[in-house]
């Protein structure tokens, strides 16, 4: 890895556009006509196109933003951990809000400078290059198209309000760089783009990607695909309440048949073992480069280190335990009853949550590292994702949403039996508790809540386990956290309002 990034070094304070003078190269990088002179350099560099996604799709940047919802109880002894976020107390020096935007500005930086060196790489060599070779190269510039729309959208669900047609040219989305362009002059550096123009953006890379990414889909591609590029699309125009894109985009993900739902024993080794047939992609890790832990905070074993000793700072709630029925194969997957023990504040048995107890094959020895394959594109999003979009456009859709959320449904719960919807309202509260059940614990739900303008309600602790959580009106676990208040966004850290006159009148909301 430190390899491939030789080629161009992006320090995190260039990326903060800080004032320091980026306009020298640094000495620790290669001008661009001596780092580019092959197609197999390209080809080296590309590699960091993927290896974000060890990131994007795993640890902080997903489970953060579930505790932040309305899933999980702190314990009455979490040590804190991840506790402003929880809170909604987060400040503007706030280390996740930090390691959010610098660490996706960083992949920005790398990927715009590839997307500025590949295509005069094109013209410099022209005359050489075969016209696989071009077609190659063409390849590579639309993965980082694919790339950067990813983490444009992780900005932007972060920091920014959910999309609404009607005022996104008056909402703040995120700052937009296109180009790779250091400078220490501050007077360049951009400010915050409209959402209106984020969106568009974010839109606009995948557009460019589908101009050149052609592989054929298949289970577990570890490459982008076609079918990895119009899922990314289908869900950015949910997000857009692009309704009728999101609509036809998902069923033709759906009735394409390469992605068969996993039922049973196949499902609950989906979160174990990560291959499965409902895998649009899969973020391909091996014990020497794997990615971030996502269970540690939900699971924590420090005694045994299999699990069955867990001292967790996380349990789900009991409105989130009461959301599955007898027979859901997907209770028997995500959670699993341990007796947990505090020094302080007693014990219980506690339904604990079993997502991501790590897979086998990226830990040595029987200690439990929690780390997981991450999977950013499933079929199942997409079912929800044309049950949601058919809801919305009502009328005729109503009964093709409905279809194919009782098609999921069929897929998880044993001898289910058809529910019939016959409003889109109907249709769009099974769907807003199917998207809770199915994708809890993937990073979906605030920004889920935020599109649906719901606020944040914890709810009950699992009886009789209030004594284990954490209570007290600074955490306020039992109370509405309003979703359009302070909190429901990330801070834009203060490092980067203090460097950027741009930015500096565009903080979020309470920060």
């Amino acid at each position: 890895m430190k390899k491939i990034f030789g080629f161009v070094a992006v320090a995190f304070a260039a990326l903060s556009l800080s004032s320091c003078d980026l306009e020298k190269l640094p000495y620790t990088a290669i001008e661009q006509d001596v780092a580019f002179q092959s197609v197999q350099d390209l080809s080296n560099y590309r590699v960091g196109f993927y290896s974000p996604l060890k990131s994007l799709t795993v640890g902080g940047r997903i489970y953060i933003e579930d505790i932040r919802a309305d899933m999980f109880h702190a314990l009455a002894d979490f040590g804190n951990y991840v506790g402003l976020p929880y809170a909604w107390i987060m400040e503007s020096t706030d280390q996740d809000a930090e390691s959010f935007w610098f660490g996706d500005y960083g992949v920005i930086a790398n990927l715009n400078y590839a997307l500025d060196a590949f295509p005069k790489f094109l013209e410099d060599y022209k005359e050489d290059l075969e016209e696989a070779d071009v077609k190659l190269v063409n390849q590579y510039i639309a993965e980082a198209h694919m790339t950067r729309a990813i983490v444009y959208l992780d900005l932007v669900t972060k920091f920014s309000e959910a999309y609404d047609p009607a005022t996104a040219k008056d909402k703040l989305g995120v700052m937009i760089t296109e180009h790779y362009a250091p400078t220490s002059d501050n007077t360049k550096y951009p400010g915050r783009s409209s959402l209106f123009d984020t969106y568009k953006f974010i839109m606009d890379d995948i557009i460019a990607a589908e101009a050149g990414i052609t592989a054929e889909g298949a289970p577990n591609s570890v490459y982008y695909t076609v079918d990895a590029v119009k899922a990314l699309k289908a869900r950015v125009a949910l997000y857009m309440q692009d309704y009728q894109t999101a609509s036809t985009l998902a069923h033709e993900l759906i009735n394409s048949g390469k992605y068969p739902l996993a039922t049973g024993k196949d499902y609950v080794d989906m979160w174990v073992n990560d291959a499965s047939t409902e895998n649009i992609m899969l973020v391909t890790m091996s014990l020497q480069d794997r990615g971030s832990a996502t269970g540690t905070y939900f699971i924590y074993d420090n005694d045994k280190g299999d699990g069955t000793t867990p001292d967790p700072q996380y349990m789900p709630t009991q409105a989130l335990l009461d959301l599955y029925v007898d027979g859901d194969i997907r209770f028997e997957a995500f959670f699993a009853e341990r007796h947990v023990t505090t020094e302080t504040f007693g014990e219980d048995d506690l339904w604990l949550f079993y997502k991501y107890p790590g897979n086998p094959t990226l830990r040595s020895g029987a200690q439990w590292n929690y780390v997981n394959m991450g999977k950013p594109f499933r079929i199942a999003e997409q079912y929800l994702i044309a049950a949601e979009a058919d809801a919305r456009l009502g009328g005729e859709a109503v009964a093709n949403g409905a279809a194919v959320l009782n098609d999921l449904r069929e897929a998880r719960i044993e001898n289910y039996t058809d529910e019939s919807y016959t409003t889109d309202q109907q249709l769009i509260g099974a769907v807003k508790d199917e998207r809770a059940r199915e994708l809890v614990g993937e990073g979906f739900r605030m920004q889920d809540l935020k599109r649906w303008k719901q606020n944040v309600t914890r709810g009950a602790s699992q009886s009789p386990s209030t004594n284990m959580m954490k209570t007290g009106a600074k955490y306020g676990e039992m109370t509405d956290k309003d979703i359009t208040g302070p909190g429901a966004l990330w801070p834009i850290p203060k490092t980067e309002i203090d460097a950027n006159p741009q930015i500096k009148g565009q903080q979020n909301p309470g920060y």
